[in-house]
């Protein structure tokens, strides 16, 4: 439908064509990077730039404390989010609270910079990657 009104509009089909080799591209890159995963992100409380109170999806990766969060659907356009730590225990989604990342879905709660706090989902078998270096509290370890 969208490649229609386009030609209708009177783009080329290369030019939509590029465009669209452009896009798969780089979200083959994307699921490239170390630690990837796919997700959906929100603002809880306070504000996060670039960020907003729904959820929306993209890929996330850690570099560090920073949190670098790919924004759907051309994903052409990263946030930063300094992360201080985590705000909550995780928690399953609700049904019909996130879409599109399958049945089991966790939902990682962290503190970001300026004292707001954002959720992060994704599908259970990549939690490890969700919490990136803040390691929940009951898989931590103590030296015996």
């Amino acid at each position: 439908m969208l490649i229609a009104l386009l030609a209708l509009l009177g783009v080329d089909l290369i030019v939509i064509g590029f465009l669209l080799a452009g896009v798969l591209a780089r979200r083959r890159w994307i699921r490239r990077q170390p630690d990837s995963f796919k997700g959906a992100i929100r603002v809880v409380e306070g504000e996060v730039a670039g960020l907003s109170a729904k959820w929306r999806r993209g890929y996330g990766r850690w570099v560090r404390d920073v949190f670098v969060w790919e924004k759907g659907p051309f994903l052409f356009r990263s946030e930063f989010v300094l992360a201080d730590g985590l705000a909550g225990p995780d928690r399953a989604a609700g049904p019909g609270e996130v879409k599109r990342l399958g049945k089991s879905v966790t939902v990682v709660s962290l503190a970001v910079e300026g004292g707001a706090r954002i959720e992060t989902a994704a599908p259970a078998g990549d939690r490890e990657r969700a919490h990136g270096p803040f390691l929940p509290p009951e898989r931590t370890t103590g030296a015996s």
